[in-house]
């Protein structure tokens, strides 16, 4: 058979297959499921704002900011996430029609001689060989769609570590905040308890009080110093905590909160919209889906690996003083014994992708039932909130009453330590109220997948990332 006939049947065949094939598996399409159309006892309305939005803002503490910013840029998780979507990225580039051509460039040299002879010799060989894989069945396609959502996925990934870093630095510096505000408030009671000591001491000498008296004034100073210490190692833990964060020395962060011992307190409502809205903010989310989409992908691939494979291999080979040899060459391979272990591939990816779909269901299912519960915990903290700064100005105003009738001899001693009891007593609890205030605060706007990234797409933020490392 001439060299020209055999290259026309070549190419009928590939070209018969190739019109007789199409790409097989299952296209994604997102799963079809009901949502709320608004949440619990709240109004229905859009919202276009997500995940561009910097919400720590409104907790309007300076500080915070600037440590957010920091921790956003510095922190080592959100770092590492990076440098796992640049790996993402780079696999997409080499995935689909990259792996359909392969081929080599070998070289060699060979010297040999006889030890019977004098005479030696060396050959110089160099060849260079190709092979292309059609796409009779769309493996390679499918192996693309795969890759990029596989990067889409680390894409959201890293949105989940950033908004996950943020509420913690959040979370963290509230309660630091708390912590040293509690150690303020007690610094606060045991000067005005030794002052009531003081007063105590002198109504002793006067015979005006009882020794017991005394004594139980110098507990509650006591009471009131053991209870320092306590708030002072859990600020500077927390100070380790957020250095830790920031990926910065404890010394530097220390630093950064003197100047103001206020709590960060929100002066805003967030806007919830409508439960749809979480399906393109909340980052876990479009991580579960770009999930399924990797899952139903490889639904394709495993079922294009069932069916034959077309492929054509061509080689140049030169040889010193021999004239150079050429071949190309079809093949067709049908995957036959291996076929059991094909299939049972291929009814993995399928129950994988279905276990996938039930695990983005779950998500959607879990993002809706925690903004409500947020919701319930904010409406909540807001009015004990309210309730402790009654209290707290209540039992100012009766303690500055009690001293001065202390002072009158018209109250006991006993009556005048409860009072200011009570009164550390509220102010303690109004601290702590205005701490779960701006958690709630915080976990709702977390919840609804605020502020963890800007504007961009995983292509274009993956593009970013590679641009930079080159």
């Amino acid at each position: 058979m001439s060299r020209s006939k055999w290259t026309a049947r070549c190419v009928l065949l590939a070209g018969t297959i190739l019109c007789s094939c199409t790409v097989v598996g299952v296209d994604y399409q997102r799963p079809d499921f009901a949502v709320p159309a608004a949440y619990y006892q709240s109004r229905s309305y859009a919202t276009a704002q997500g995940a561009a939005e910097t919400w720590w803002q409104g907790l309007n503490d300076a500080t915070l900011n600037r440590m957010v910013d920091a921790g956003l840029a510095q922190n080592l998780g959100i770092k590492a996430a990076r440098e796992r979507l640049k790996a993402a990225e780079a696999l997409r580039r080499g995935s689909g029609r990259p792996q359909q051509v392969s081929g080599s460039l070998e070289g060699s040299s060979i010297f040999s001689r006889r030890e019977s002879q004098n005479n030696s010799s060396s050959q110089d060989i160099a060849e260079v060989g190709a092979t292309y894989v059609f796409d009779l069945f769309g493996e390679f396609e499918r192996r693309s769609e795969r890759a990029v959502a596989d990067r889409d996925a680390q894409f959201y990934q890293m949105a989940t570590t950033r908004l996950a870093i943020t509420d913690a630095i959040t979370r963290t510096y509230i309660q630091a905040r708390f912590f040293q505000r509690g150690a303020a408030v007690t610094r606060k009671t045991i000067r005005l308890r030794e002052q009531i000591l003081g007063t105590v001491v002198e109504l002793q000498e006067a015979r005006a009080v009882l020794a017991l008296d005394v004594e139980r004034t110098k507990l509650q100073v006591a009471s009131a110093k053991a209870d320092l210490p306590g708030f002072i190692a859990s600020y500077e833990s927390s100070v380790f905590a957020l250095a830790t964060l920031l990926d910065r020395d404890a010394s530097e962060v220390f630093a950064m909160m003197k100047g103001s011992y206020s709590q960060p307190y929100p002066a805003t409502k967030p806007e919830l919209g409508v439960p749809a809205t979480l399906l393109r903010n909340r980052p876990d989310i479009l991580l579960a889906e770009a999930q399924l989409r990797s899952a139903t992908a490889d639904i394709g691939v495993t079922e294009a690996e069932l069916y034959p494979s077309l492929e054509i291999t061509g080689s140049v080979q030169a040889v010193r003083h021999v004239p150079d040899l050429y071949s190309i060459g079809p093949s067709l391979n049908f995957p036959l014994f291996n076929r059991p272990v094909l299939r049972a591939f291929h009814k993995r990816a399928i129950a994988e992708a279905k276990a996938t779909e039930y695990d983005y269901r779950a998500a959607v299912r879990g993002a809706v039932e925690e903004v409500q519960s947020q919701q319930s915990a904010l409406r909540a903290a807001r009015q004990r909130t309210a309730a402790q700064v009654r209290a707290v100005n209540l039992g100012t105003k009766v303690a500055d009453l009690a001293r001065e009738t202390f002072t009158a001899s018209e109250i006991t001693l006993f009556d005048l330590l409860n009072t200011e009891e009570a009164l550390r007593d509220n102010e303690l609890n109004l601290i702590s109220a205005r701490r779960d205030l701006a958690l709630a605060w915080a976990g709702l706007q977390i919840s609804l997948g605020k502020g963890w990234a800007p504007d961009q797409t995983p292509a274009n933020a993956a593009a970013a990332l590679s641009a930079k490392a080159e």
